[in-house]
């Protein structure tokens, strides 16, 4: 199997998925500092974390990547 190339963050447009990007920071901004210091019940808030993120379009941006991915693939 011979390497086909690399994909990475540096060949990824953004540019459609930029508010869901900015909702999912500011998601990850909320929450990151209580969990990582243990300030919450874990389990609990993490399925609030991640519920968050996925209201916040994070499945948006898992599509986009992965579409691009496709197309790149296609492309080679």
């Amino acid at each position: 199997c011979r390497p086909i190339g690399k994909f990475d963050a540096d060949q990824f447009n953004f540019s459609k998925v930029a508010d869901q990007i900015t909702a999912c920071t500011n998601v990850v901004a909320q929450y990151y500092a209580p969990l990582m210091y243990g300030e919450v019940d874990i389990d609990s808030t993490l399925e609030e974390f991640n519920k968050q993120l996925y209201a916040a379009g994070l499945q948006d941006i898992i599509d986009e990547k992965q579409a691009q991915l496709d197309a790149w693939l296609a492309s080679r």
